[in-house]
């Protein structure tokens, strides 16, 4: 039994058999349509009685399900001879009450006499013998030939086990299968992969035994063992067939597979089923087998997170033995207090000795099994001195700990893919707190943290600690958290009360004391092993002096121990008196001890008394001690230029310093007390971090102070040098453009081979160094410039290969802001379009180096500086691509993807780069508008739409408003809710703080209003608005006074201390908003589809047309200049505030805008739609680039009809119908007044009927003249249409479920109409032969009517969500389709399912039509895919026919079959070739403003072989990626018969020809992209005047063969856009076509038309 449907989510199928339960199916849990696919085997007799049952557990209680209804299985089919497969679909009722349906496959398995069989086995008993004779069939070289062998043996085995019941093996047929067709890919293949032929050896040898098993008994005593080995193979040939496909040079790139390793696995399977089958092993060892399995595919999983290198405890820093004892004791114990508090804080002065207690609690709790994860912290380390890498580190940790947890982590991220890239907020609340609480544990476990001091600065880490401040309390009880940090404030802040409130303090001096003496005493105990003549030195004196100069600090022990053991005298005695000599005065506090060691180590052992010494120091220390990230002495030489030919041509420093030093290991060595190195390749670290702290006090390091300014300087200096001399175009010789990054095999290796250290250190880094310059010059700005027009697409590439493509766009912003500080004019304007840059084309960057020099540079805008910088360093000239102004511009600085809902509510918080947003999903997002990455965790206590947002004017407070009649506040820096929420009498529609703050106001749709104290929360006043009808939106004006309301009968002002109305009532409105001076008023009409502004003073209104459908949001800039309406035609349009003058119109949105809001220095405009997207715009560069008006669509074609005898073709666009004919033109036909919904010609083809809304009529199809009209009424929007064979009557669906025939000779109701459906009607059809009318609906049925009545007859058809329908020509089998992309055929007569078909169709399904032989059935998808389906067999006949972008509304036949015509917002028509291939004929809709020359046409649909993904990529068949289209510009438009590309997502804006964009594509990335010749131009069959005019721009072309002039008229007008006159032949498909039969079909004509022809 396959596949089975029902209409109700967690849904149970049971099988019964004479009453007894024998099977069933799990319980559905997602969706609304239960799917369950599952086998059900069960023996039957042919008195057997079989049911099905379906009980629902949505309602269980006390282990009870309800029961929805049964059907009893007709299964005779199994008894008939032969026996045969059916599918049947059966009505699951209860009473007489149809609740769904369940459709079986039903798939008999014959059972013969086993004797017989018997008699046929083969002699062999013995497994020694099975085994021999299996030896000698396989060859010992591995070889995909194997595979063919295993394959034979299969079915051998398959023969064998057949007949026995017992041992039915179903499986092992789709192994079989599975296998063969990946044997044919794999052996066709050039290249081989010996990994995998190997494992072909394994399936061979194993099934090779197995099919030598012919003895009855001894099978079924090997059924366990047969049984393993299919499920293996099938697991493995599925894996073959997804390796196959993917091709022999790429390996699965998710990160979820491990190629090499999985099949490794699988070899050891096979080897060990092998094993245990000849040693007659029992099987119970499989669970073994396959716990391996499953454990290797949860450490796939895991790779997707990535964890910080290095982060773990380290035992050598663990405490010496019998140290800090008390410390370790009392944390110990807290361990195992299970009413101790679950966050412990171990604090102190620096130096303390911390961090080597939290190494040593690690160890021990590691050494028990009680360490579930540790993480410290490094400020010298780059991937450990921030949080970015705590959450993933952790978890995977966790995962190891226990496999409970790892199972929990691995379902986080498989429910969340995506988590990895997540920031922190919004990681440790599904990987740790949550999965924790899901494990149950027998002893607590520990997480410890170490040195959050060092996680960045207080205002860096700020996120970090509010994550901590919100999820420690959320731990589970049975996880507890030791953190160690210095004491500040902010820390202190984030951790739990009883944590902070009580401390324990590593650095009381009494309990250190000791503790520190012992470790001095150890340090110093062999000495005399190095200098014999000191065997009782030191003395236990000097000890105890050395114990209290520490001043309880075991980091001066320390340093202090290494200088007396490794001074610069070798001479301990000497370095202990040098140390003992410090000036007393000096170690008054902790940290001036350690100040003067500090000083007294650096004067023994560092001389800086010289001006060159001096310089060296500073420069070599000041760049170690100031690096983002530590770098080996090696890489430090080469950043820092220190090489030998400086001994003869010195370094000139940016200060003027000349520097001679050849290497840096002199000073590393001579610092050895302080610096911290294990050799030339590893990095260099300060030993503490107290270090860097003394280094830049020039109070503290005195004439060792390091200038941090100065060494940003130089650092950004050496960034700069490195980047110009090493970046190149393919610095890892990639080549191949048509792979991303991780498709490239070696990718890794590349990259460490060809990017070299310190170049990774200056790509990351070098404007962290600039923005450090407090006062920057002009060279410095300079050089920043000049590496940016230079070098900027080889840094992308670089950070794109180093995976740090997120970081680009963050680091530009910061050095545009620098550099606007810092008054750098010309920098600025350049860094701000390189950061505009970065965030368009952020996607490629982030899976392909090669496309941002080939896609990026493409759609390139134009006119920026950034454009101008490629032209001159591009690796050859760029291809040209023709645009209007503002077409290749993106004003979209990010967009937040996150909400599962409509979003209603959106506002910035000030002074921070967050945005706040809500809707539907009931949740509350705060993110940041630059990247789009959540701050924080959503606030998800609303339980219904949230409506209204509101934040206070400091930023430090957000009120919500929601319809569950709710006003809830929080801590916008938290995400904390503050106090109980706040109860109204209805849905909120705004919230609005007032006075300062003091007071919150909402109002609800009934107009009520309540206003709170936000201190108190209590009510301070309430009052009511009368708006007659439900409130839509509030405002309130920033002076305080007014009160704006709009509702759907009126907007108007009230008086805030009276609530009395101010001024005249206002039309109706969606949404209302104050002018900044509180001024004027803007609303959102609810007539028309335009905002209106009106000055309250004179109350004069001024219409801001332009939207294309009805506004929703509107908001005013915070300068006042700027207002911005939001539309449901997915527009946002930006408007002079005052004049009302349209200033841009930006696109991006797919759907309807509810919610505007701008920063607040009104440089950024947000946009929240239902789109479920938030979009942040940059309003300076979407006024400086994109126009006002922009060019309207292309609109769909509503339906097409066909001729009878095919000589004429008609369709309609909106409320004009169009007819055209064989070689001439296309002719409009104007008489309707609203959009026509259907077209049909007369059996003689001499007339056509359209009809719409209002009216039905009938034309001269040979004049174009109106002949009859009927005038219709009382049909409502958007009806449904179908004509009677006769032409006597028509039917129409009204009110989306009422059926009404009528007169198509007066428009009368021919009785009543009918409401059977249940819900809204999708279709109506009827039959050819006029005894049918078939209605679908979202009822999940299609009812077939009699054509006279219109009432039912017979049983319905089941069938999900009913598209559209067809019946056959002979009208005996009907077509439907389903809005999931299913077909099916039905038998009219019997409402039996023929056959389903859902393979290869993504997407809806809107038009079906069979050809008029009635073999094939052709079905339109809303992908823009025609599949045609074998109507005898169910399956699809040959490849789809291929549109772009647009769903297919209407298909029709000419030419007996021959042609096809495909509608959608063009009409293409294609002619059918050999072997039932498709090939494009010709486009005749719509007009295009861009040509193909006259001389030349086109003559293969070039466009037609290539594909278009999702994410952008436009590919070709085999899937080699050619070039990724930006989402903008992400719809491609006709003509399709050109090797043209026409891009823009409304309207086509951007023309490139392919042709030469693959010969440019060649000669950039050295790998040849050959234009194959029909994608070529060629000459048109006819004689050319070379003095002819070439192009509608007036330019001449006197070469006669020149094909490849640009299209200079792409942004030409299109004259008067009338389509009144009848335009010659176009000549679109060149007159080679004309010769065929039905010639071509004119197109329709425009001005842009008639201008080129005259040209």
């Amino acid at each position: 039994m396959d596949e089975w449907r029902l209409h109700r989510p967690k849904a149970e199928v049971v099988v019964e058999i004479d009453g007894n339960r024998v099977g069933c199916t799990k319980i559905a849990t997602k969706g609304w349509e239960a799917v369950w696919n599952e086998d059900i085997y069960i023996d039957v007799v042919r008195e057997t009685k079989v049911v099905v049952k379906v009980y629902d557990h949505r309602g269980k209680t006390h282990g009870n399900a309800a029961l929805l209804g049964k059907a009893d299985v007709d299964y005779t089919c199994v008894f008939a001879s032969p026996p045969r497969t059916e599918y049947i679909t059966l009505k699951v009722k209860k009473t007489n009450t149809t609740l769904g349906r369940v459709c079986i496959y039903l798939d008999p398995l014959e059972c013969h006499n086993e004797s017989a069989t018997d008699k046929d086995s083969s002699s062999i008993i013995s497994m020694d013998e099975v085994v021999q004779k299996a030896e000698a069939k396989i060859s010992a070289e591995p070889s995909y030939e194997r595979f063919k062998d295993a394959l034979t043996w299969m079915n051998v085995v398959l023969k064998v086990t057949e007949p026995l019941s017992e041992i039915g093996l179903p499986g092992l047929k789709t192994a079989h299968d599975i296998l063969s067709s990946v044997y044919e890919v794999l052996n066709s293949q050039k290249e081989r992969d010996e990994n995998v032929g190997s494992l072909g050896q394994e399936v061979a040898q194993l099934w090779a035994i197995l099919s030598e098993i012919r003895d009855l008994n001894m099978m079924r005593t090997m059924r366990d063992i047969i049984e393993a080995a299919t499920k293996q193979t099938l697991e493995c040939a599925k894996f073959l067939s997804r390796y196959a496909d993917s091709g022999i040079a790429t390996r699965f790139f998710t990160g979820y597979f491990v190629t090499d390793e999985r099949i490794s696995a699988f070899q050891e399977s096979f080897r060990d089923l092998r094993e245990r089958l000849t040693r007659g092993a029992s099987m119970q060892t499989w669970v073994t087998v396959e716990r391996r399995y499953a454990d290797m595919q949860d450490r796939m999983d895991l790779q997707g997170l990535t964890e910080a290198h290095g982060a773990t405890f380290n035992e050598g820093r663990v405490c010496l033995a019998k140290t800090r004892q008390s410390a370790l004791d009392r944390i110990l114990c807290w361990v195992e207090d299970k009413s101790a508090c679950g966050v412990y804080w171990l604090t102190g002065v620096a130096g303390c000795g911390k961090s080597t207690i939290a190494h040593t609690v690690a160890k021990v709790l590691n050494d028990n099994h009680r360490l579930g994860a540790s993480f410290f912290f490094d400020r010298n380390d780059a991937s450990l001195n921030n949080a970015r890498l705590f959450c993933t580190t952790i978890a995977s940790q966790l995962a190891r700990y226990d496999p409970a947890l790892r199972q929990a982590i691995v379902d986080a991220i498989k429910q969340d893919p995506g988590i990895d890239a997540k920031p922190p907020p919004n990681q440790m609340g599904p990987l740790i707190s949550a999965t924790t609480k899901k494990v149950h544990f027998t002893v607590p476990l520990v997480i410890v943290i170490d040195a959050i001091d060092e996680s960045g600065t207080p205002d860096s880490r700020k996120e970090f600690m509010t994550m901590l401040r919100r999820e420690l309390l959320t731990l589970s009880a049975q996880v507890k958290v030791l953190i160690t940090s210095r004491d500040e404030a902010d820390i202190l802040s984030a951790l739990p009360t009883d944590a902070s409130h009580h401390p324990h303090r590593a650095d009381v001096k009494g309990e250190t004391q000791a503790d520190i003496r012992l470790y001095i005493q150890s340090q110093l105990s062999d000495i005399a092993m190095r200098f014999p003549h000191l065997k009782d030195w030191p003395s236990t004196k000097d000890i105890d002096l050395l114990a209290r100069r520490a001043d309880g600090l075991f980091i001066w022990a320390r340093v202090a121990c290494d200088f007396i053991l490794h001074g610069p005298h070798h001479d301990p005695p000497t370095h202990l008196e040098m140390i003992k000599s410090i000036n007393p005065a000096e170690r008054a506090l902790a940290e001036s001890s350690l100040d003067a060691l500090y000083l007294t180590v650096l004067r023994e052992t560092t001389s800086v008394d010289d001006h060159t010494a001096k310089s060296s120091f500073r420069y070599v220390v000041g760049s170690i001690i100031t690096l983002k990230d530590p770098l080996s002495p090696i890489d430090l030489d080469h950043l820092l230029g220190l090489e030998m030919k400086n001994i003869r041509q010195p370094i000139v420093l940016a200060d003027g310093q000349a520097i001679r030093l050849t290497s840096s290991q002199g000073w590393i060595m001579s610092l050895a007390g302080v610096l911290s190195n294990e050799g030339p390749d590893k990095p260099i670290r300060m030993i503490h971090p107290s270090i860097f702290d003394f280094f830049v006090s020039a109070n503290r390091s005195r004439e060792f102070c390091v200038d941090v300014q100065l060494a940003h300087r130089l650092l950004t200096n050496r960034c700069m040098t490195r980047m110009d001399i090493l970046l190149r175009h393919d610095i890892c010789a990639l080549r191949d453009p048509s792979k991303v990054n991780r498709e490239i095999s070696d990718i890794d290796d590349r990259v460490e081979r060809c990017i070299p250290g310190d170049l990774k250190y200056a790509c990351r880094f070098w404007g962290f160094h600039l923005i450090q310059i407090e006062d920057a010059e002009a060279s410095l700005a300079s050089i920043v410039m000049e590496f940016l027009n230079r070098h900027f697409l080889h840094w992308l590439e670089v950070m794109s290969l180093l995976g740090r493509a997120g970081d680009v766009g963050i680091l530009l912003q910061a050095v545009h802001k620098w550099s606007k500080n810092q008054h750098l004019e010309r920098l600025a304007p350049l860094a701000q379009d390189c950061f505009r840059f970065a965030q368009q084309f952020r996607p490629i960057m982030d899976v392909s180096a090669m496309h941002i020099y080939i896609s990026a540079t493409v759609f390139c805008p134009r006119g920026s500086a950034i454009f101008e910088a490629l032209q001159d360093h591009c690796p050859g000239p760029l291809p040209i691509i023709s645009s209007g102004e503002d077409a290749l511009t993106a004003a979209v600085c990010c967009i937040h993807e996150g909400h599962l809902d409509d979003i209603y509510a959106i506002a910035f918080l000030p002074d921070v780069d967050q945005v706040v947003s809500a809707g539907a999903d009931s949740m509350i997002r705060v993110w940041e508008h630059t990247s789009g990455c959540l701050v924080q965790e959503p606030l998800r206590d609303h339980d219904d739409t949230v409506s209204a947002l509101t934040v206070t004017s400091d930023g430090s407070m957000i009120a919500s408003g929601s319809y569950d009649k709710t006003v809830r506040l929080w801590r916008a820096s938290t995400g904390q809710s503050i106090g109980e929420p706040l109860s109204v009498s209805e849905s909120i529609v705004g919230v609005v703080f007032l006075s300062h703050n003091t007071l919150l106001m909402a109002c609800c749709t009934d107009g009520s209003i309540w206003i709170w104290d936000v201190q108190t929360r209590a009510v301070a006043k309430m009052a009511r608005i009368e708006c007659n009808g439900e409130v839509e939106c509030i405002a309130v004006s920033p002076s305080g006074e007014l009160l704006a309301s709009t509702s759907c009968s009126f907007t108007r002002t009230w008086s805030l201390s009276n609530w009395t109305p101010v001024g005249d009532a206002l039309d109706a409105g969606y949404a209302v908003t104050f002018s900044p001076d509180s001024t004027h008023l803007a609303f959102a009409s609810q007539r028309g589809s335009s905002a209106v502004v009106c000055n309250l003073s004179t109350m004069h209104v001024i219409h801001l047309d332009g939207h294309d459908d009805c506004v929703n949001a509107v908001a005013f800039s915070p300068d006042g200049q700027l207002l911005a309406s939001g539309s449901s035609d997915n527009t946002v349009r930006l408007w002079n505030a005052t004049s009302g003058q349209a200033l841009c119109t930006l696109f991006g949105h797919s759907n309807s805008i509810f919610a505007l809001a701008f920063s607040a220095d009104s440089t950024q405009l947000a946009s929240a739609s239902a789109d479920r997207t938030v979009r942040a715009w940059d309003v300076q560069y979407a006024l400086s680039s994109i126009s006002a008006q922009p060019e309207s669509n292309t609109d769909y074609v509503a339906c097409i009809a066909c001729s009878p005898n095919s000589q004429q073709l008609a369709f309609a666009v909106n409320d004009v119908v169009y007819i055209s004919a064989p070689n001439s033109s296309t002719t409009p036909l104007r008489k309707h007044r609203e959009n026509v919904q259907f077209l049909t010609f007369s059996s003689d083809g001499m007339r056509l009927v359209s009809i719409s809304n209002d009216l039905l009529q009938w034309w001269d199809t040979q004049t174009g003249s109106t002949l009859d009209g009927v005038p219709l009424h009382g049909l409502g929007e958007n009806s449904l249409f179908a004509m009677s064979p006769d032409y006597t009557k028509f039917a129409v669906v009204k009110d989306d479920r009422a059926i009404q025939l009528r007169s198509a000779t007066s428009g009368e109701p021919i009785g009543e109409a009918l409401a059977d459906h249940e819900d809204e009607v999708k279709c109506i059809e009827f039959s050819p032969d006029g005894l049918w009318l078939a209605t679908g609906a979202m009822d999940y049925t299609i009812r077939l009517r009699d054509p006279n009545s219109g009432a039912e007859v017979g049983d319905s058809i089941e069938v999900d969500n009913p598209s559209t329908v067809a019946f056959s020509p002979d009208s005996k089998q009907l077509a439907s389709a389903s809005l999931d992309g299913s077909a099916q055929l039905w038998n009219v007569s019997s409402r039996e399912l023929i056959w389903e078909y859902s393979e290869g169709i993504t997407g809806a399904i809107f038009s079906m039509i069979f050809t008029t032989d009635g073999r094939q059935l052709m079905a339109g998808s809303e992908d823009g895919a025609v599949v045609v389906l074998d109507v005898s067999l169910g399956t699809q006949v040959c490849k789809p026919i291929r549109r772009f972008n647009s769903c297919i509304e209407g298909l029709a036949l000419l030419h007996g079959g021959t042609d096809l015509v495909v509608a959608a917002n063009t009409i293409q028509i294609w002619e059918k070739g050999e072997n039932d291939a498709w090939i494009f004929k010709q486009e005749i809709y719509p007009p295009s403003k861009m040509f193909w020359r006259k001389k030349y046409q086109p003559s293969g649909p070039f466009l037609s072989s290539l594909r278009e993904s999702p994410r952008g990529w436009l590919t070709t068949d085999n899937g080699q990626k050619l070039l990724w289209i930006p989402e903008h510009l992400r719809c491609i438009w006709s003509p399709f018969e050109s090797s043209r590309l026409r891009l823009g997502r409304d309207s086509p804006q951007v023309t490139l020809d392919l042709r030469d964009y693959l010969t440019w594509l060649s000669g950039i990335s050295g790998v040849p992209y050959e234009a194959d010749e029909e994608w070529s131009y060629r000459p048109a069959d006819r004689s050319i005047d070379p003095d002819e005019s070439d192009d509608t721009g007036g330019d001449s072309d006197t070469s006669g063969g020149d094909d490849t002039e640009s299209t200079s008229d792409a942004g030409e007008e299109s004259g008067s856009g009338e389509e009144n006159n009848i335009a010659e032949d176009s000549d679109a498909s060149g007159e080679d076509r004309d010769s065929k039969e039905g010639g071509s079909y004119g197109h329709a004509a425009t001005g842009a038309d008639r201008l080129d022809q005259s040209a």
